[in-house]
């Protein structure tokens, strides 16, 4: 019934898969590129006013699965760049975060062997609810502090075409980015505030990402261990 309801809306239907092809581990590995080669770009020149930094720094930072917060970079060249140029470049870069994450996040929520979440209570109701008004809701989610990772798991598990995602994003962020830039512009916040924040998020991160690493590798030793003494 629900999903009757979402191809009624005029979605894609979401036809399960058995693997994911080359372009996922390209796109995914390209990602975690562009975050790694960004952090060392920021870290080594934070002060320069460069749009193509601020256009590469927004690839990461939009991405479905990020540790890069946008709003204090935003608000930084705010201070020292063009409010309408800048406002561009970050859109530039989160468009091509968005095209990214379609190829990676689509085939991944459709593989057949993790199909079961879409038959779950809160899935079917957040769906249900979610396709009466898919473009808005992203433009209203994607502008305002209301968390977005849901919608965009949302929006690649039923295969919401690519074009309307992308331009749904412009619509949302555009806006949002020219007003954290003119916040910067406007308001005097010292930038060891930006970077102190930059960091608080990074830290929040890490203390949940630490402890679930050490352990899965404890889990995976105790696994490796038994499989030894059997």
């Amino acid at each position: 019934m629900g999903q009757d309801r979402i191809n009624s809306h005029g979605a894609p239907e979401a036809e399960g898969q058995t693997e994911v092809g080359p372009a996922v581990w390209f796109f995914g590995g390209l990602m975690i590129a562009i975050g790694i080669v960004t952090s060392i770009l920021m870290l080594r020149d934070f002060r320069s006013d460069s749009y193509v930094y601020l256009a590469f720094y927004s690839i990461p930072a939009n991405t479905a699965i990020s540790v890069f917060p946008h709003e204090p970079v935003l608000i930084y060249f705010g201070k020292v760049a063009n409010l309408w140029l800048a406002a561009t470049w970050a859109t530039a870069g989160t468009i091509v975060a968005a095209i990214m994450d379609h190829a990676v996040f689509v085939p991944v929520l459709n593989l057949r062997s993790i199909q079961s979440y879409k038959e779950k209570r809160l899935y079917r109701k957040a769906i249900r609810y979610f396709m009466r008004w898919p473009f808005a809701t992203i433009v209203v989610t994607g502008f305002t502090p209301i968390p977005f990772f849901p919608f965009k798991f949302l929006v690649f598990s039923i295969r919401y075409p690519m074009w309307k995602w992308t331009t749904a994003l412009v619509v949302a962020r555009f806006p949002r980015y020219y007003l954290l830039a003119l916040l910067g512009a406007t308001v005097p916040i010292p930038n060891w505030i930006l970077i102190a924040s930059v960091a608080f998020v990074f830290g929040l991160y890490l203390i949940k990402a630490i402890p679930e690493g050490f352990r899965r590798l404890r889990a995976r030793r105790l696994k490796a261990r038994d499989g030894v003494e059997t």
